[in-house]
């Protein structure tokens, strides 16, 4: 090995979130009662969870999805994400109108965007 190049045996296993951290972001970023709509896990955990809150305005709705880094098989399709992070999709009387990520998972801390 040169200098400068780094042993990928010697690297530190990325931490995951728990469910329980994943909860807390959502309460912080829906400020009120949400339901869960969909989760999806595997042999590591929680790797998708969906949920819905009501929006600021009538008929408003805001979906938050949470998608651990990695790549999953899901029924028939392949799905996956390079970072672990939360985003918000804002549907107005049920059809999408804007969605953003609003969360980063970084060295083991939530950044709230």
């Amino acid at each position: 090995m040169t200098e400068g190049e780094s042993n990928l045996f010697e690297m530190e296993p990325e931490h995951i979130p728990t469910e329980e951290e994943v909860h807390s972001v959502f309460k912080e970023l829906a400020e009120k009662e949400y339901k869960e709509e969909r989760r999806l896990e595997d042999e590591m955990g929680l790797y998708l969870l969906e949920v819905v809150a009501a929006g600021e305005s009538e008929g408003e709705t805001v979906e938050y999805a949470y998608m651990r880094k990695g790549r999953y098989s899901q029924l028939a399709e392949q799905v996956g994400a390079s970072v672990t992070a939360i985003h918000a999709t804002h549907y107005q009387d049920g059809m999408p109108i804007s969605g953003t990520c609003v969360a980063e998972y970084i060295d083991g801390k939530w950044s709230i965007l």
